[in-house]
């Protein structure tokens, strides 16, 4: 695929300094997820709002919608932004204003909340500025997380983050 060869290649000029951090540390984080269905996004918005832990940190998240209208329950929600297969190019890489400016934040975590394999969305996790990327384990993805969490392929989405959060908790204990 064209697109591995163009994402290994901005991989390699860019640059950032990882820095392993709880949740209790993170001032900032990122949510990156597939807006594939409503219970899924109810999900992650509850997930993002117990983040916000009542305005202590900033919160924002983008999600990929396969369609190319946004559902009616994906409109009304505060930082969330979405894109459509319109905003990847020749070669499936993300673009657009919302693409941009997620890749562009300097998210102290960035987690990719996605179960699925879905290639194309990892252009963001690779080019984005976050001090820690989390994600799920994929052996073919190494290169893009810091901390990856290995889940069984049935599991939900409602797991994986209790995984994410667990495991992040575990990185407070030890500062």
């Amino acid at each position: 695929m064209a697109g591995t060869y163009f994402l290994k290649n901005e991989m390699r000029i860019r640059k950032r300094d990882v820095q392993g951090m709880g949740l209790d540390s993170a001032r900032s984080i990122g949510i990156l997820f597939n807006a594939k269905d409503e219970r899924s996004f109810k999900i992650i918005r509850e997930f993002a709002d117990k983040l916000r832990g009542g305005g202590l940190r900033k919160v924002k998240a983008l999600g990929f919608v396969p369609k190319q209208e946004v559902a009616a329950f994906l409109q009304s929600s505060q930082d969330f932004d979405f894109f459509t297969r319109d905003d990847f190019n020749w070669y499936y890489k993300p673009q657009g204003r919302k693409v941009a400016g997620f890749v562009s934040e300097q998210f102290d975590i960035l987690i990719d909340l996605r179960l699925s394999k879905f290639t194309s969305l990892l252009f963001i996790v690779a080019l984005s500025r976050a001090q820690f990327k989390v994600g799920r384990f994929r052996s073919d993805f190494k290169e893009f997380y810091d901390l990856m969490i290995d889940v069984d392929e049935s599991s939900d989405l409602t797991y994986f983050i209790s995984q994410i959060e667990h495991y992040l908790s575990m990185l407070n204990e030890n500062k």
